[in-house]
This record gives C-alpha cells, structure tokens and sequence, in this order.
C-alpha cells in the first residue's frame, strides 16, 4: 500500500467541493433561462409552471452548495491543524462553524470564513421563496392572426324589407323577416354573429351589401323678418306655413332604387333679414361594399367600429334594385329600409315672423330638437348639422340588413387581428436579482474554505476515525497515520469498541465501591477515566471523573 505523502495543487483538488460548487453557479443560470424563455409564454406552452422548474433548481443548487460547505469546511479544518501555532480552540471552531449555524453566530473572536460561509449559506436557502415570486401568471392583451368566418349577404334580397300596398308608391309595412331586424336597430340591440372562430376582439373587413354616397349642399341667406310670410322654398315646408330652419328627410325612389337625404338647417342665432341656410342632399345607391367589422368572440357579436363612417367602406361593385315601378302592391327590396329611417329620423321645425305678436314655431319629428342650440329659444332657433348622423343610420340599418338576409351560401372566410385577453407568465426579475444575490454570495465565501488544499498529502474527511488516529488514540496505534478514513477502516474495522471508564491503575477513595455504583461524594475517579477501549466499565450516575 503506497501511503506517501503527496502534497499538490493538481493532486488533492477537490474535484467534488468545486464540482457542487459548478453546480450550484449552472442552477442560477438556469433559474436565469427558466424566467428568461417563460416570461410572456402563454400557459399552456408549458406542460409544468416555471414556478415547479424554479423550486426544483433552487432545491437542487442548495443542496449543491451545502454539500461543497461540508467539503471546505473538511480542507479548512485539516489546513488549520498543518499551520504553526493551532489551537486546539482553532480547531474546535473550525469544525463547530461549518456543522451549525449557531455555533457560527457564536464564534465571536474565533470567527473565520467557515463561519462567514455557514451564515450566507444558511441564509441563501431563502432564494427558494424569492424564485417562487420571480414568477406570476399575469392577464395581458396580445395580438394575433386569426381566419374568421362572417356570414353576410353581398346584396339585398329581392323583397326583403317592405310590402307595398293600397295602390301607394311608397312601403306601407315591413316584411315578416325585415321587422326584427328593425326593431333591433330602433333599441340598437347588438347584432349577433355566431361560429365565427374569433375568441377575443377581432378586426377584418367583410363584403356585404351597403351604399354608395354622393352628396353635395349650398348656402344661402333668407328674411326672416317678412310679415307676409312668403318665403324662398328651399324644401318641402310643414303644411306650407313659415321658413324650415330645420329639416332633415330620407326619401325613396321606386324607379332608380335610391334612397336620398335631404337636410336643411339654419346654423346662427338671431332673427335676421340676412338668416343663413345651409342645404344639404345625399343619393345613397346600392352597392356591394367592403366593410371594416368588429368581432366580439366573447359576446358572439359584430358591429361597425365607432371611429367608421360610410367613406372607409371600400365599393366593391354597384348594382340596382329591380323593383317593379308598374306595380303598387307588392315586396319591396329596399322600401322597408326607407319606411324605418323616415318614420324615425325626418323632422322638420318651421319659423314665422307675425308682426305684433313676434315670431311663432311649428314642428314636428323629434330630431329637430335634438339637434336644436340650447341657447337659441329665444332667437328664432339655432340647429347642429344632422347629415353625418343621418348618412350613419342609414349605413347601419343597410348593414344590419346584410347580416340577417345571409344564408349558407353567403359564409366568407377572412384573415382577421385578433386582440385576446391571454393568461401568460410574467417574470419578475427583482426577485430573480435578489436570489441569485444570495446564492451567489453563498459561493464566493465558500471558495476560501478550500485554500490550503494543496498542502495536504492524502484525501481528508471528518471521521471521527481519522480524526482520533491524527490525535494518536492508543486504540488506533496500529493503523498507518497517513491512512485515510476508508483505509482506517479496512485495517482496522472488526476493532471491538465500546465507550466508557478505565481504569488508569491508580486510584483514591474506595475503588471497589466506586466499581459497585456508589456515588461521587463517597468516591473521587482520579484513577479513572472514560474513553472508547476494548474492555470498559459502565459509567454510573453522579461519579465525577477527573483524570
């Protein structure tokens, strides 16, 4: 057996101290990549949460960096016995620091880097619960492309809306299958739109039918202070009586198959001979249009974006109405489109001047009101534009009407933006800083532990069998003092040992006594002395022993 001593840099490095150590700094890196790679990862991207990944790793490096303070506080323990001038204070803590965290915290002025590295160790194991709060799951909007189906009719159905009846020339009621579709527009009930394969808010553009718009408008100015009451007629006055400051009126032709707007508004306060009036008229004609939709997922619904009006809906092709204009009594195709928006929207407010009993108002409709001034009552009346407002009912009635005449047929498939409300993990790197923090100081204070390695000759341990053979116990006299612990063990093994009182051969008081049991204060054990031998007494309560 070669017991030589064999001192060195390269021959007693302590592959596997430095190894936990290795192991300890790739744990922090992959706690580092864990957080890194997850953060923002939509739940299910991960069979286990960042979270389990976390515990294991921190667990794990722990470990690795317990098991390498064990390992220096061995090389510190034995480098301290090779110095000059040890204590055996120096050595006791030496080991004491390394095996608890109290005895570290008491070392006072015996306090060394294994007792700086038992604390830090001790308290990086908190780098468990700050890595668990590195990681959360968060609620965040994200956009995606998503395919989406819409179902809309690309034209109005041939006698879809309104029945014209009694030898009139204008709609009298509304088809069986146009009267939902009206009464959801009159209480703006949200259009439903199911199957459409969008589970947030999607935006895409969708061919359905809608109008083509065409509009133009003049001012002029009018007196309004006339006694006669004869006036400019710029429209169709109420019951001819007075000046229309407001008026606004959809109208149908039965021939072209057009819907028309017209409007008239006095803007300015005042009763003046120079009173201006603003006219406006629109010709709203069928088309094939392409309309930018919002898709709610959520609620199974579709609408047209706030922030649109008709000029974004792109025209794909314009087509005509073939309604009969011979024939009086029958469905209409877009009559009922018009019966819907002139029973709701037309208006009109007239004003007379009467002499001696000043001006008097004639109205009728609702929406002159509440497109009226505030502070115009008493000046001959004031009015906001109603054209835009006009011009967006018609457009959202027109729509409305595409989605509930589609059938299966009329199913587009579309690339839509998906905005979606997703569970993802968010990492929080704070704590992920301060875990590291920790561990990683845990390693720098255990590294010094092992300086001096290089001057031990053989493998080192703390077992009390090296231990007491490096102290020359008689019991171990014939093993070899640079034996390791394994080798100790091997040569020595089958040792009988037990612990307790020896004789030294020389005793005081009444040694047979004492053998018997009786107490201290009847025998003083000068004589003897308790140590681990082949052959013991077994020591009894209350003897004191001094040798």
């Amino acid at each position: 057996m070669n017991n030589q001593w064999q001192p060195g840099a390269l021959v007693r490095l302590p592959w596997d101290g430095l190894a936990a150590l290795l192991g300890a700094i790739a744990g922090v890196v992959g706690s580092i990549v864990i957080l890194i790679v997850s953060n923002g990862d939509h739940i299910t991207q991960w069979s286990f949460q960042p979270t389990v990944y976390l515990s294991i790793i921190s667990t794990l490096t722990n470990i690795m960096v317990q098991y390498a303070l064990h390992q220096g506080t061995t090389t510190a323990w034995w480098s301290r016995a090779l110095k000059a001038n040890t204590k055996i204070v120096d050595l006791h803590y030496s080991w004491a620091a390394g095996q608890s965290l109290l005895a570290a915290l008491k070392s006072g002025r015996n306090f060394n880097f294994v007792a700086l590295a038992s604390i830090l160790v001790a308290v990086s194991q908190i780098n468990g619960p700050l890595l668990q709060r590195a990681s959360r799951v968060a609620l965040v909007e994200g956009l995606s492309n998503v395919p989406v189906s819409v179902r809309m009719a690309p034209e109005v159905p041939s006698g879809y809306t309104g029945v014209v009846a009694g030898r009139s020339f204008t709609p009298t009621f509304f088809t069986p299958a146009f009267l939902p579709v009206v009464s959801d527009f009159y209480s703006q009930t949200s259009i439903q739109l199911n199957d459409t394969g969008c589970s947030g808010m999607c935006s895409t553009t969708v061919a359905g039918a809608g109008f083509a718009i065409s509009c133009s408008g003049y001012e002029t100015t009018v007196n309004l202070t006339q006694p006669d009451g004869t006036y400019p007629v710029l429209s169709a006055p109420l019951d001819d009586w007075g000046l229309p400051v407001f008026y606004s009126n959809y109208g149908w032709d039965i021939n072209s198959g057009n819907l028309t707007i017209d409007v008239q508004y006095k803007p300015d306060l005042g009763c003046l001979s120079n009173s201006t009036i603003i006219v406006r008229s629109c010709i709203l004609s069928t088309a094939t249009v392409k309309y930018i939709v919002q898709i709610d997922g959520n609620q199974s619904t579709v609408s047209l974006p706030t922030t649109s009006n008709i000029y974004d809906d792109e025209i794909i092709s314009d087509y005509k109405i073939e309604d009969d204009p011979d024939t009086t009594d029958g469905p209409s195709s877009l009559g009922g489109l018009y019966l819907a928006l002139s029973d709701r929207y037309n208006s009109e407010t007239n004003v007379r001047f009467g002499g001696g009993i000043g001006y008097t108002f004639l109205s009728n409709g609702s929406l002159a009101t509440q497109y009226l001034l505030s502070n115009s009552y008493d000046s001959c009346l004031a009015f906001n534009d109603p054209t835009d407002n006009l011009i967006a009912n018609a457009r959202e009635l027109m729509f409305r009407t595409a989605v509930a005449a589609a059938n299966s047929s009329d199913i587009q498939s579309v690339p839509a933006v998906q905005t979606a409300t997703f569970a993802v993990y968010q990492s929080h790197y704070l704590y992920l800083v301060l875990a590291n923090v920790f561990t990683v100081l845990a390693i720098i204070t255990v590294l010094p532990t092992f300086l001096g390695y290089w001057h031990l000759g053989r493998k080192v341990s703390m077992s009390p069998i090296e231990i007491a053979k490096a102290f020359n116990a008689p019991l171990l006299k014939n093993g070899n003092s640079n034996a390791d612990s394994s080798q100790l063990v091997k040569d020595l093994g089958n040792l009988t040992v037990r612990y307790g009182a020896v004789s030294t051969g020389v005793a005081t008081g009444d040694a047979k006594a004492t053998k018997q049991g009786v107490s201290a204060s009847q025998a003083e054990l000068s004589g003897w002395r308790l140590q681990m031998a082949e052959e013991v007494t077994q020591p009894q309560k209350g003897w004191v022993f001094i040798g």
